[in-house]
């Protein structure tokens, strides 16, 4: 579908520029350092919801889209994970690196794969990675979260089964799983007469992607990397080459179309989710080993992404 590299390169090269100019505008300290704090609220709860609203309402989902595409996230996910445990536990590694290996090599920061998706394809590309992010969003949460509760769980703290209901209790108030089932509804009505909605979210939705991206720049410091050269390692190759291929031959097999086959890819190649330090810290992981794997992946994605969309 696209010739070279390079080509590829072209066309989502805006969206790593947007990342890059997020890290230089919180260097030089314009916006104050207060703003990315606000600005994330702002994401978090009115701008992406509205966009993940309106992509999802223009969509006409069916049974078989939905297990086409759990069938992709659900494979590569539970090839990602055991290989992340297995080489956690066979090189000795405390369970505050392996799940943060684990994070770095399962989770996805899913506004790069929507950013990407639409430059490439527009609107149906938008469309269609907001059907993987409604998929993606619960089950890698569930899995990697309870992992790491699990793992991590010390005295003095919740249970582990206690915690992981809090799990499934925050996922019913995340704003983009609420935005999403009620763009799921939206599609199902005739919106010819709540034409207002449907503009009001595409409006909003439009802002959304180049604000959350000059974020993600400026949530990256090169300072805090860490020298923990063979998890780095471990947990980039599994999620920028290993996650990837194994989503292009199950979604190959499941007879996706070449946009769907390509989104898949996009949303599998991604780095992983710019949360991911939060919720190192907040579990007991390694959150210094967390951000390296972070900014690491996000500087090898500028190169992995065009290479692996060139070679479908």
């Amino acid at each position: 579908m696209f010739s070279n590299f390079f080509e590829i390169f072209l066309l989502i090269s805006p969206v790593f520029i947007l990342i890059i100019l997020g890290n230089i505008l919180r260097r030089v300290g314009v916006p104050d350092v207060s703003f990315w704090d606000v600005n994330d609220k702002l994401v978090y709860w009115v701008l992406i919801p509205a966009l993940l609203f309106h992509e999802i309402a223009q969509i006409n989902l069916t049974i078989s889209m939905l297990y086409a595409y759990g069938a992709v996230i659900l494979g590569g996910l539970a090839v990602v994970t055991i290989v992340s445990i297995f080489f956690g536990k066979f090189l000795g590694y405390s369970p505050e690196i392996w799940t943060s290996m684990l994070q770095g090599a399962a989770r996805h920061n899913a506004f790069i794969a929507l950013a990407i998706a639409g430059s490439l394809f527009g609107n149906e590309g938008l469309a269609i990675g907001a059907v993987f992010m409604l998929l993606y969003v619960p089950s890698i949460n569930i899995v990697v979260i309870s992992i790491m509760v699990a793992s991590l769980n010390q005295p003095g703290k919740n249970s582990s089964q206690k915690s992981i209901i809090n799990i499934f209790v925050e996922l019913t108030k995340n704003p983009f799983i609420l935005a999403m089932i009620a763009g799921l509804i939206f599609s199902t009505i005739d919106s010819e007469n709540l034409i207002i909605i449907d503009e009001t979210s595409s409006l909003l939705g439009a802002a959304a992607l180049p604000i959350m991206l000059l974020t993600i720049g400026a949530k990256i410091k090169v300072r805090e990397l860490s020298l923990s050269i063979t998890p780095i390692f471990i947990s980039n190759f599994l999620k920028l080459i290993a996650f990837p291929v194994i989503a292009y031959f199950i979604s190959k097999g499941m007879g996706l179309s070449q946009i769907e086959i390509i989104v898949a890819v996009i949303f599998a190649s991604v780095p992983t989710a710019a949360s991911s330090h939060a919720l190192a810290k907040q579990y007991g992981g390694d959150a210094q080993l967390m951000t390296s794997i972070v900014t690491t992946q996000v500087a090898l994605s500028f190169i992995t992404i065009p290479l692996l969309l060139s070679l479908i």
